[in-house]
């Protein structure tokens, strides 16, 4: 009988491979390697590790406040699940998928059991992504696993040691899950199955990749490109790999997607960026064989991924649709710099290792993510769209540094861990020794400092500091002014928080995203005179064409409307001053818009809500006009009331609020939850 000398199949998703055999790799085989006692040391520290890093992912999931991107992430989740709707209305529902769908579960169970606690069901939304962070650690141990069993402990250690995974693992967001899912397609890639399984298991993590994050986009050419160069196979094998691959992923989403827009005529989906509309209006009868948010997500995704939407900052400069060393910089900022000297030299000593299929997977995946989001990825806003390459450098580094000597181990761990301590409560900002904490917003900005988990905390940081509560002002004013590290660094010239960055003025902390300024009457006059003057309009003006109404230095003048105004009523605030004069206006009800009339007759405003005020320099001279521009209700059953007044300081003026002429127009700031 003749021997079958083929390949027997393992089975479906089993472990893969530890390391070929082959001289490259013979150095982190057992006998260079770690002994038993300090094997077993070295698991007990990689345990602690991974206690400690959960342990500060489960308390910051308690503390800290709701993020700018948590509460739209949750609402598209629960309007898919109660409601079955998966549409994109909403510019922040452009990127989101159903990952959610575990945290919403659980926020009704609890509502269901009578609980209210908005703490206990926002903490309960964060669960799920604390359980993500523990399977990542299990995934990295299986691929950092080679011929030498220590490398499996290193790969959790140095994982653990992360502050970026922990910090998003505390949030309702997908930033995590996506890197959990990275690490699965790299352990699919690596699987040695038959083609079947292999192609099979492929398109239920790609299946599940897209039902995280749209750039699961970029998993597919390296599971094509596996799928493609398999010894062995046939090209009729390959192609119905593919096939299998394809189909598997499809019904997947489907189920993910609870459904909902399956096999929708490509023509009836309403479609934003050029390219997927033309390919739209070629085949409009072609019906999607995946579910339709996917296609509208990547669509959305792609119209939004402009410079005029997005701009990063790095070491105090801001750059339209990004800059290639973002995410290299803000790695190299945030990681504790014990941890990044390790992960080089294990990274560096994977040379020759690269015929290893796990080895191959994960570098080709760590490098596509990584040309992508440097080179072609417009928000660049916060290193978290980079975490798989962070998890996948844990992995690769880990297989390289099988023939450490343990002790160097335990000195990487203590240093680590010592930068991390003071983050405790807010890993999101952690920085490493590189940035220095008072200045921390010359470095770095966005998710990478403040997400919004510091919105009502820092109330609590100044009473622990010793200062008296202080409102948010948009816009500089004398006294202790508290700003946080995103209206820092924003360039546009109506927010001109960036005066505080340039002028020396004395700065300190509260926690790490805010930070309080000294302004004293003389560095507020100056601040007035270079960036709150308002220039006179060019020829004669209409609207407040005299006579004026005077008022004596310290008068009033009230505004108050309580009819809806439509999509934004403009109110002219016309000023002459013999000698110069201040003009401030506070809110009392409501929030709109006040600032200055441009020369081309713009209204170029700060946003000011009930209690905050803000002043501008009136030169002498006629002709000076500010503005103010209401804001209509979002709802429009609640009665509409805006009321505030107007403040002359310093001199008397002439000063009436008149209506707009038609025609004009108000070029705004943007009215935001939060981020740039």
């Amino acid at each position: 009988m003749r021997q079958d000398l083929s390949p027997r199949p393992k089975a479906l998703c089993s472990n893969p491979s530890p390391v070929d055999k082959h001289p490259e790799t013979a150095e982190t085989g057992h006998n260079h390697g770690v002994g038993p006692a300090w094997h077993g040391r070295l698991r007990l520290l990689a345990v602690a590790a991974a206690i400690f890093t959960l342990g500060n992912a489960l308390w910051a999931a308690w503390d800290q406040d709701i993020t700018y991107d948590e509460p739209f992430h949750i609402s598209w989740a629960e309007r898919l699940l109660e409601s079955r709707i998966d549409t994109r209305e909403v510019f922040r529902f452009d990127s989101k998928t159903p990952a959610l769908l575990p945290s919403v579960l659980l926020r009704k169970a609890l509502r269901a059991t009578g609980v209210e606690s908005e703490q206990v069901l926002r903490f309960s939304t964060r669960l799920p992504s604390i359980a993500l962070l523990l399977a990542l650690l299990i995934v990295v141990a299986r691929l950092s696993r080679t011929l030498e069993p220590s490398t499996q402990w290193i790969g959790v250690l140095l994982a653990s040691l992360d502050p970026n995974l922990a910090a998003h693992a505390s949030l309702a967001t997908t930033d995590l899950a996506y890197s959990l899912v990275v690490l699965l397609a790299a352990a699919a890639l690596s699987f040695r199955a038959s083609w079947l399984p292999h192609a099979a298991c492929l398109g239920a993590v790609l299946a599940l990749a897209l039902a995280v994050k749209y750039t699961a986009l970029l998993l597919i050419p390296v599971a094509v490109a596996f799928i493609l160069v398999r010894a062995r196979d046939s090209i009729a094998r390959r192609a119905l790999s593919l096939a299998v691959m394809a189909a598997v992923a499809c019904l997947g989403a489907s189920l993910l997607y609870l459904g909902v827009g399956m096999l929708e005529p490509l023509g009836s989906i309403p479609l934003q960026s050029a390219s997927l509309s033309a390919l739209a209006a070629s085949a409009p009868s072609l019906p999607l064989p995946f579910p339709r948010a996917i296609l509208t997500g990547v669509d959305a995704s792609m119209a939004h991924n402009k410079p005029e939407f997005w701009a990063s900052y790095v070491f105090g400069a801001e750059h339209r649709g990004g800059v290639w060393y973002y995410f290299a910089a803000n790695w190299l900022m945030k990681t504790p710099i014990p941890l990044i000297l390790v992960l080089i030299v294990g990274l560096s000593k994977l040379r020759g290792q690269w015929r290893d299929r796990a080895i191959l997977a994960m570098g080709a995946l760590f490098a596509l993510h990584l040309i992508y989001l440097s080179l072609f990825f417009a928000t660049q806003i916060g290193l978290r769209f980079a975490l798989p390459c962070v998890a996948l450098a844990s992995a690769m580094a880990a297989r390289g540094l099988g023939s450490l000597k343990p002790a160097w181990l335990f000195l990487v761990a203590a240093l680590a861990v010592a930068e991390r301590v003071p983050y405790w409560a807010d890993p999101i900002a952690f920085t490493n020794l590189f940035v220095p904490k008072d200045k921390a917003f010359l470095y770095t900005a966005d998710s990478n400092l403040d997400y919004g988990q510091n919105r009502d905390r820092v109330a609590r940081y100044a009473r622990e500091s010793g200062l008296a509560y202080i409102m948010k002002q948009p816009v500089v004013m004398p006294g202790l002014l508290v700003v946080s590290a995103n209206d820092l660094v924003i360039f546009d010239s109506r927010r001109t928080y960036r005066w505080l960055m340039e002028s020396g003025l004395p700065v300190s902390r509260l926690g790490f995203s805010h930070f309080a300024f000294s302004v004293s009457g003389e560095s507020f006059e100056e601040y007035m005179n270079s960036y709150r003057t308002a220039a006179p309009a060019a020829g004669a003006d209409a609207a407040c064409a005299p006579p004026l109404a005077h008022y004596s230095p310290g008068s009033q003048v009230v505004f108050e409307q309580n009819v809806t105004p439509g999509e934004g009523r403009l109110w002219a605030v016309c000023v002459f001053s013999k000698k110069g004069v201040d003009i401030g206006f506070t809110v009392t009800t409501g929030r709109l818009f006040y600032g200055r009339v441009t020369v081309g007759g713009d209204c170029e405003a700060d946003l000011l809500q009930q209690g905050q005020q803000a002043w501008f320099r009136v030169p002498r001279g006629e002709n000076v006009r500010l503005c103010l521009r209401e804001i209509p209700y979002r709802r429009a059953s609640i009665p509409y009331l805006t009321s505030g007044y107007l403040t002359v300081r310093g001199q008397g003026a002439d000063v009436e609020i008149r209506p707009m002429p038609a025609g004009k127009t108000a070029s705004t700031q943007a009215d935001q939850d939060g981020g740039r």
